[in-house]
Protein backbone atom coordinates (compact mmCIF):
# COMPACT_ATOMS: atom_id res chain seq x y z
CA UNK A 1 0.00 0.00 0.00
CA UNK A 2 1.34 3.45 -1.20
CA UNK A 3 1.98 5.94 1.44
CA UNK A 4 0.19 9.78 0.35
CA UNK A 5 2.89 11.62 -0.29
CA UNK A 6 3.67 14.60 2.47
CA UNK A 7 2.51 17.27 -0.45
CA UNK A 8 -0.32 16.26 -0.69
CA UNK A 9 -0.99 15.58 2.91
CA UNK A 10 0.38 19.45 3.31
CA UNK A 11 -1.63 20.83 0.55
CA UNK A 12 -4.75 18.78 1.96
CA UNK A 13 -4.65 20.04 5.80
CA UNK A 14 -4.17 23.43 4.64
CA UNK A 15 -7.23 23.41 2.03
CA UNK A 16 -9.65 21.85 5.08
CA UNK A 17 -8.62 24.05 7.34
CA UNK A 18 -9.26 27.13 4.90
CA UNK A 19 -12.45 25.93 3.79
CA UNK A 20 -13.88 25.37 6.90
CA UNK A 21 -13.29 28.83 7.92
CA UNK A 22 -15.00 30.57 5.30
CA UNK A 23 -18.37 30.71 6.90
CA UNK A 24 -16.64 33.03 9.24
CA UNK A 25 -14.37 35.14 7.86
CA UNK A 26 -16.19 36.01 4.70
CA UNK A 27 -18.82 37.05 7.13
CA UNK A 28 -15.92 40.25 8.17
CA UNK A 29 -14.87 40.57 4.60
CA UNK A 30 -18.51 41.01 3.09
CA UNK A 31 -19.63 43.12 6.50
CA UNK A 32 -20.08 46.57 4.41
CA UNK A 33 -23.04 44.43 2.36
CA UNK A 34 -24.19 41.81 5.19
CA UNK A 35 -24.43 44.75 7.85
CA UNK A 36 -27.04 46.75 6.11
CA UNK A 37 -28.77 44.14 5.20
CA UNK A 38 -29.15 42.19 7.44
CA UNK A 39 -29.51 45.58 10.49
CA UNK A 40 -26.06 43.94 11.79
CA UNK A 41 -23.45 46.43 13.36
CA UNK A 42 -19.83 46.04 14.84
CA UNK A 43 -21.12 44.25 18.01
CA UNK A 44 -23.06 42.43 16.34
CA UNK A 45 -20.61 41.58 14.07
CA UNK A 46 -18.17 40.71 16.58
CA UNK A 47 -20.73 38.64 18.48
CA UNK A 48 -21.47 36.14 15.36
CA UNK A 49 -17.61 36.09 14.89
CA UNK A 50 -17.77 34.67 18.62
CA UNK A 51 -19.83 32.40 18.31
CA UNK A 52 -18.39 30.76 15.92
CA UNK A 53 -14.65 30.43 17.83
CA UNK A 54 -16.72 30.10 20.93
CA UNK A 55 -18.34 27.27 19.81
CA UNK A 56 -15.32 25.54 18.23
CA UNK A 57 -13.58 26.19 21.33
CA UNK A 58 -15.96 23.74 22.97
CA UNK A 59 -15.50 21.32 19.93
CA UNK A 60 -12.45 21.18 19.66
CA UNK A 61 -11.18 18.70 22.16
CA UNK A 62 -13.85 16.17 22.17
CA UNK A 63 -13.33 16.13 18.38
CA UNK A 64 -9.53 15.71 18.64
CA UNK A 65 -10.54 12.57 20.65
CA UNK A 66 -12.73 11.61 18.65
CA UNK A 67 -10.44 12.12 14.96
CA UNK A 68 -7.95 9.98 17.15
CA UNK A 69 -11.12 7.32 17.30
CA UNK A 70 -12.16 7.49 13.83
CA UNK A 71 -8.82 8.45 11.51
CA UNK A 72 -7.72 11.67 10.28
CA UNK A 73 -9.07 10.84 6.38
CA UNK A 74 -12.70 9.99 7.57
CA UNK A 75 -12.60 13.29 9.75
CA UNK A 76 -11.59 15.17 7.37
CA UNK A 77 -14.35 14.01 4.77
CA UNK A 78 -17.32 14.36 7.34
CA UNK A 79 -15.95 18.33 8.02
CA UNK A 80 -15.44 19.64 4.05
CA UNK A 81 -18.59 17.96 3.18
CA UNK A 82 -21.08 19.07 5.88
CA UNK A 83 -19.33 22.25 6.03
CA UNK A 84 -20.50 22.78 1.97
CA UNK A 85 -23.70 22.36 2.97
CA UNK A 86 -23.69 25.16 5.87
CA UNK A 87 -21.98 27.78 2.92
CA UNK A 88 -24.76 26.36 0.69
CA UNK A 89 -27.49 27.09 3.47
CA UNK A 90 -26.00 30.57 4.45
CA UNK A 91 -26.17 31.57 0.81
CA UNK A 92 -29.48 30.76 0.52
CA UNK A 93 -31.26 30.92 3.78
CA UNK A 94 -29.59 33.72 5.91
CA UNK A 95 -32.17 36.22 5.77
CA UNK A 96 -32.04 37.24 8.97
CA UNK A 97 -29.45 37.55 11.93
CA UNK A 98 -30.77 34.33 14.06
CA UNK A 99 -30.72 32.20 11.29
CA UNK A 100 -27.06 33.43 10.30
CA UNK A 101 -25.93 32.70 13.51
CA UNK A 102 -27.43 29.50 13.67
CA UNK A 103 -25.75 28.38 10.29
CA UNK A 104 -23.11 29.52 11.98
CA UNK A 105 -22.63 27.74 15.18
CA UNK A 106 -23.46 24.52 13.13
CA UNK A 107 -20.22 25.36 10.97
CA UNK A 108 -18.15 25.79 13.83
CA UNK A 109 -18.96 22.96 15.38
CA UNK A 110 -17.62 21.19 12.93
CA UNK A 111 -14.38 22.89 12.46
CA UNK A 112 -13.62 21.80 15.97
CA UNK A 113 -12.02 18.54 14.03
CA UNK A 114 -10.23 20.32 11.07
CA UNK A 115 -7.37 21.09 12.96
CA UNK A 116 -6.42 17.52 14.76
CA UNK A 117 -6.94 15.90 11.89
CA UNK A 118 -4.90 17.95 9.73
CA UNK A 119 -2.22 17.89 13.01
CA UNK A 120 -2.46 14.13 12.85
CA UNK A 121 -2.10 13.49 9.60
CA UNK A 122 0.86 15.57 9.50
CA UNK A 123 2.62 14.19 12.71
CA UNK A 124 2.44 10.98 11.00
CA UNK A 125 4.12 11.37 8.06
CA UNK A 126 7.03 14.32 8.40
CA UNK A 127 10.46 13.63 9.21
CA UNK A 128 11.47 15.45 12.65
CA UNK A 129 13.91 17.32 11.07
CA UNK A 130 11.20 19.49 8.80
CA UNK A 131 8.47 19.50 11.65
CA UNK A 132 8.35 23.27 12.13
CA UNK A 133 8.55 24.11 8.36
CA UNK A 134 5.80 21.69 7.86
CA UNK A 135 3.77 22.81 10.55
CA UNK A 136 4.32 26.54 9.53
CA UNK A 137 3.45 25.87 6.07
CA UNK A 138 0.03 24.07 7.49
CA UNK A 139 -1.26 27.14 9.69
CA UNK A 140 -1.30 29.08 6.19
CA UNK A 141 -4.89 27.46 6.93
CA UNK A 142 -6.47 30.19 8.44
CA UNK A 143 -4.69 33.08 6.41
CA UNK A 144 -5.83 31.55 3.57
CA UNK A 145 -9.00 32.12 4.47
CA UNK A 146 -8.27 35.38 5.20
CA UNK A 147 -6.93 36.06 2.35
CA UNK A 148 -9.56 34.30 -0.23
CA UNK A 149 -11.97 36.24 1.85
CA UNK A 150 -10.23 39.63 0.97
CA UNK A 151 -9.67 38.04 -2.64
CA UNK A 152 -13.58 37.65 -2.76
CA UNK A 153 -14.32 41.27 -1.91
CA UNK A 154 -13.29 43.22 -5.04
CA UNK A 155 -13.93 39.84 -7.62
CA UNK A 156 -16.93 38.48 -6.06
CA UNK A 157 -18.68 40.71 -3.48
CA UNK A 158 -18.99 44.26 -5.17
CA UNK A 159 -19.78 42.19 -8.33
CA UNK A 160 -22.05 39.71 -7.77
CA UNK A 161 -22.87 40.02 -3.71
CA UNK A 162 -22.17 38.52 -0.87
CA UNK A 163 -24.54 35.47 -1.49
CA UNK A 164 -22.46 33.98 -4.37
CA UNK A 165 -19.20 34.33 -2.56
CA UNK A 166 -20.09 31.62 0.12
CA UNK A 167 -21.80 29.40 -3.05
CA UNK A 168 -17.91 29.53 -4.32
CA UNK A 169 -16.73 28.97 -0.71
CA UNK A 170 -19.28 25.55 -0.87
CA UNK A 171 -17.60 24.66 -3.96
CA UNK A 172 -14.70 25.03 -2.23
CA UNK A 173 -15.65 22.36 0.35
CA UNK A 174 -16.56 19.90 -1.85
CA UNK A 175 -13.88 19.73 -4.22
CA UNK A 176 -11.51 19.80 -1.31
CA UNK A 177 -13.23 16.12 -0.07
CA UNK A 178 -12.38 14.78 -3.39
CA UNK A 179 -8.56 15.29 -2.68
CA UNK A 180 -8.27 13.50 0.92
CA UNK A 181 -7.10 10.46 0.72
CA UNK A 182 -9.57 7.52 1.27
CA UNK A 183 -7.24 4.47 2.16
CA UNK A 184 -6.42 3.68 5.88
CA UNK A 185 -2.21 3.98 6.06
CA UNK A 186 -0.22 3.58 8.58
CA UNK A 187 2.02 6.31 10.28
CA UNK A 188 5.50 6.82 9.31
CA UNK A 189 8.13 5.93 11.73
CA UNK A 190 9.99 9.00 10.55
CA UNK A 191 7.18 10.77 12.86
CA UNK A 192 7.33 8.85 15.61
CA UNK A 193 10.91 8.53 16.81
CA UNK A 194 11.91 6.18 19.20
CA UNK A 195 11.19 7.01 22.89
CA UNK A 196 14.62 7.15 24.16
CA UNK A 197 16.05 9.09 21.59
CA UNK A 198 18.02 12.08 22.59
CA UNK A 199 16.19 13.84 19.64
CA UNK A 200 12.87 13.54 21.65
CA UNK A 201 11.91 16.60 24.06
CA UNK A 202 10.17 15.91 27.69
CA UNK A 203 6.55 15.97 27.05
CA UNK A 204 4.38 19.07 28.07
CA UNK A 205 2.05 18.24 30.93
CA UNK A 206 -1.42 19.17 31.00
CA UNK A 207 -0.83 22.12 32.88
CA UNK A 208 1.68 23.23 30.35
CA UNK A 209 -0.73 22.79 27.45
CA UNK A 210 -4.13 24.91 29.10
CA UNK A 211 -1.42 27.25 29.78
CA UNK A 212 -0.02 27.45 26.25
CA UNK A 213 -3.98 27.42 25.26
CA UNK A 214 -4.11 30.71 27.44
CA UNK A 215 -1.12 32.36 25.80
CA UNK A 216 -2.62 31.36 22.78
CA UNK A 217 -5.91 32.69 23.65
CA UNK A 218 -5.06 36.31 23.91
CA UNK A 219 -2.73 36.10 21.60
CA UNK A 220 -5.35 35.46 18.71
CA UNK A 221 -7.07 39.13 19.51
CA UNK A 222 -4.82 40.27 17.06
CA UNK A 223 -5.41 37.58 14.55
CA UNK A 224 -9.54 38.49 14.72
CA UNK A 225 -8.76 42.13 14.81
CA UNK A 226 -7.53 41.48 11.43
CA UNK A 227 -9.35 39.14 10.12
CA UNK A 228 -12.97 40.38 11.70
CA UNK A 229 -12.19 44.50 11.56
CA UNK A 230 -9.86 45.13 8.74
CA UNK A 231 -11.49 46.11 5.86
CA UNK A 232 -13.94 47.95 7.44
CA UNK A 233 -11.38 49.73 9.60
CA UNK A 234 -9.54 50.05 6.38
CA UNK A 235 -12.71 52.26 4.77
CA UNK A 236 -13.35 54.22 7.99
CA UNK A 237 -9.45 55.59 7.21
CA UNK A 238 -10.15 56.46 3.30
CA UNK A 239 -9.90 53.36 1.67
CA UNK A 240 -11.99 52.30 -1.48
CA UNK A 241 -13.79 48.89 -0.13
CA UNK A 242 -11.69 47.10 -3.16
CA UNK A 243 -8.60 48.39 -1.77
CA UNK A 244 -9.13 47.15 1.69
CA UNK A 245 -10.25 43.91 0.42
CA UNK A 246 -6.90 43.64 -1.49
CA UNK A 247 -5.02 45.04 1.84
CA UNK A 248 -6.37 41.83 3.71
CA UNK A 249 -5.41 39.68 1.02
CA UNK A 250 -1.94 41.35 0.62
CA UNK A 251 -1.53 40.90 4.59
CA UNK A 252 -3.06 36.98 4.56
CA UNK A 253 -0.26 36.21 2.00
CA UNK A 254 2.66 37.61 4.10
CA UNK A 255 1.34 35.74 6.84
CA UNK A 256 1.08 32.60 5.20
CA UNK A 257 5.26 33.42 4.07
CA UNK A 258 6.24 34.17 7.10
CA UNK A 259 4.88 31.13 8.66
CA UNK A 260 6.81 28.69 6.71
CA UNK A 261 10.38 31.31 7.25
CA UNK A 262 9.82 31.00 10.36
CA UNK A 263 9.53 27.16 10.47
CA UNK A 264 12.51 26.90 8.55
CA UNK A 265 14.56 28.59 10.89
CA UNK A 266 12.86 27.05 14.15
CA UNK A 267 14.39 23.14 12.46
CA UNK A 268 17.82 24.80 11.03
CA UNK A 269 18.36 26.05 14.92
CA UNK A 270 17.05 22.84 16.34
CA UNK A 271 14.91 25.32 18.33
CA UNK A 272 11.90 23.91 19.90
CA UNK A 273 9.24 27.09 19.07
CA UNK A 274 8.93 29.17 22.22
CA UNK A 275 11.21 31.53 21.57
CA UNK A 276 10.45 32.32 18.44
CA UNK A 277 6.51 32.68 19.42
CA UNK A 278 7.55 34.83 22.35
CA UNK A 279 9.31 37.03 19.90
CA UNK A 280 6.44 36.97 17.30
CA UNK A 281 3.97 37.80 19.72
CA UNK A 282 5.83 41.06 21.44
CA UNK A 283 6.28 42.37 17.92
CA UNK A 284 2.82 41.69 16.82
CA UNK A 285 1.95 44.17 19.84
CA UNK A 286 4.53 46.83 18.85
CA UNK A 287 2.47 46.90 15.45
CA UNK A 288 -1.10 47.27 17.09
CA UNK A 289 -0.33 49.38 19.48
CA UNK A 290 1.28 52.03 16.65
CA UNK A 291 -1.95 51.76 14.71
CA UNK A 292 -3.91 54.50 16.28
CA UNK A 293 -0.78 56.50 15.82
CA UNK A 294 -0.69 56.42 12.18
CA UNK A 295 -2.21 57.90 8.61
CA UNK A 296 -3.64 56.15 5.86
CA UNK A 297 -0.41 55.24 4.42
CA UNK A 298 1.28 53.98 7.34
CA UNK A 299 -1.40 52.28 8.64
CA UNK A 300 -1.09 50.05 5.33
CA UNK A 301 2.55 49.01 6.31
CA UNK A 302 1.68 48.28 9.93
CA UNK A 303 -1.03 46.39 8.70
CA UNK A 304 1.36 44.20 6.94
CA UNK A 305 4.02 43.96 9.38
CA UNK A 306 1.01 42.86 12.24
CA UNK A 307 0.11 40.44 9.87
CA UNK A 308 3.93 38.94 9.61
CA UNK A 309 4.53 38.81 13.52
CA UNK A 310 1.34 38.94 15.35
CA UNK A 311 -0.73 36.54 13.01
CA UNK A 312 2.83 34.15 12.06
CA UNK A 313 3.24 32.10 15.27
CA UNK A 314 0.28 29.49 15.04
CA UNK A 315 2.29 27.30 12.74
CA UNK A 316 5.14 27.36 15.78
CA UNK A 317 2.90 26.60 18.72
CA UNK A 318 1.36 23.53 16.80
CA UNK A 319 5.03 22.40 16.03
CA UNK A 320 6.35 22.76 19.62
CA UNK A 321 3.12 20.76 21.02
CA UNK A 322 3.60 17.64 18.51
CA UNK A 323 7.33 17.98 18.98
CA UNK A 324 6.97 17.18 22.39
CA UNK A 325 3.79 14.89 22.58
CA UNK A 326 4.19 12.88 19.65
CA UNK A 327 2.23 9.97 20.95
CA UNK A 328 -0.87 11.92 21.72
CA UNK A 329 -1.07 14.60 18.20
CA UNK A 330 -4.54 15.19 17.59
CA UNK A 331 -5.45 15.38 21.56
CA UNK A 332 -2.61 17.67 22.32
CA UNK A 333 -3.00 19.86 19.95
CA UNK A 334 -6.64 20.31 20.22
CA UNK A 335 -5.79 21.89 23.95
CA UNK A 336 -4.35 24.91 22.69
CA UNK A 337 -6.48 24.68 19.96
CA UNK A 338 -9.05 24.92 21.75
CA UNK A 339 -7.59 28.49 23.56
CA UNK A 340 -6.77 30.17 19.71
CA UNK A 341 -10.59 29.30 19.49
CA UNK A 342 -11.23 30.83 22.88
CA UNK A 343 -9.25 34.00 21.83
CA UNK A 344 -11.00 34.26 19.04
CA UNK A 345 -14.51 33.75 20.05
CA UNK A 346 -13.99 36.49 23.19
CA UNK A 347 -11.91 38.92 20.98
CA UNK A 348 -14.65 39.76 19.00
CA UNK A 349 -16.80 40.83 21.69
CA UNK A 350 -13.89 43.04 24.06
CA UNK A 351 -12.96 44.02 20.10
CA UNK A 352 -16.45 45.24 19.29
CA UNK A 353 -16.97 47.10 22.15
CA UNK A 354 -14.08 49.05 22.12
CA UNK A 355 -14.97 49.80 18.50
CA UNK A 356 -18.56 51.28 19.51
CA UNK A 357 -16.76 52.83 22.63
CA UNK A 358 -13.68 54.23 21.72
CA UNK A 359 -13.68 53.57 17.46
CA UNK A 360 -11.24 51.17 15.86
CA UNK A 361 -8.44 52.84 17.78
CA UNK A 362 -9.23 51.19 20.53
CA UNK A 363 -9.63 47.51 19.16
CA UNK A 364 -5.73 47.86 18.27
CA UNK A 365 -4.95 48.65 21.70
CA UNK A 366 -6.96 46.08 23.10
CA UNK A 367 -5.23 43.75 20.57
CA UNK A 368 -1.47 44.75 21.39
CA UNK A 369 -2.35 44.97 24.88
CA UNK A 370 -3.47 40.85 24.48
CA UNK A 371 -0.21 40.05 22.97
CA UNK A 372 2.01 41.76 25.72
CA UNK A 373 0.18 39.31 27.76
CA UNK A 374 0.61 36.13 25.13
CA UNK A 375 4.56 36.84 25.14
CA UNK A 376 4.47 37.08 29.01
CA UNK A 377 2.42 33.98 29.53
CA UNK A 378 4.59 31.74 26.64
CA UNK A 379 7.92 32.87 27.98
CA UNK A 380 7.37 31.52 31.55
CA UNK A 381 6.09 28.22 30.13
CA UNK A 382 9.15 28.35 27.90
CA UNK A 383 11.80 29.21 30.59
CA UNK A 384 10.50 25.91 32.57
CA UNK A 385 11.62 23.45 29.39
CA UNK A 386 14.72 22.05 29.18
CA UNK A 387 17.11 23.03 26.44
CA UNK A 388 16.28 21.57 22.85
Amino acid sequence: MHQPSLPRLLVVAVLVVTASTQAVFLLGAAFVQIGPELDLGPVGLGALTAAFFLTASASSTPLGHWVARVGWQRAMVVNTRISALLLLTIAALARNVWTLAGLLVAAAAIYGAANPAANQALADHTDPARRATIFGAKHAGIPSSTLLAGLAVPIVIVQFGWRWAYVAAAGLAVGVSFLIPRAEFKANDLGHPAAGSDSVPRPLSTRQLLALGIGSAFATWGAIALGTFLVSASVATGMSESAAGTLQFAGSGVSIGARILYGVAADRRGSGGFSGIVALTAAGALAFLALPLTGEALFAVLVIFAFATGWAWPGLMTFAVVNANRGTVAASSSITQAGIFLGAGAGPLILGAAIERWSYDGAWIAAGLGLIVSSLVIASVGARRPAH
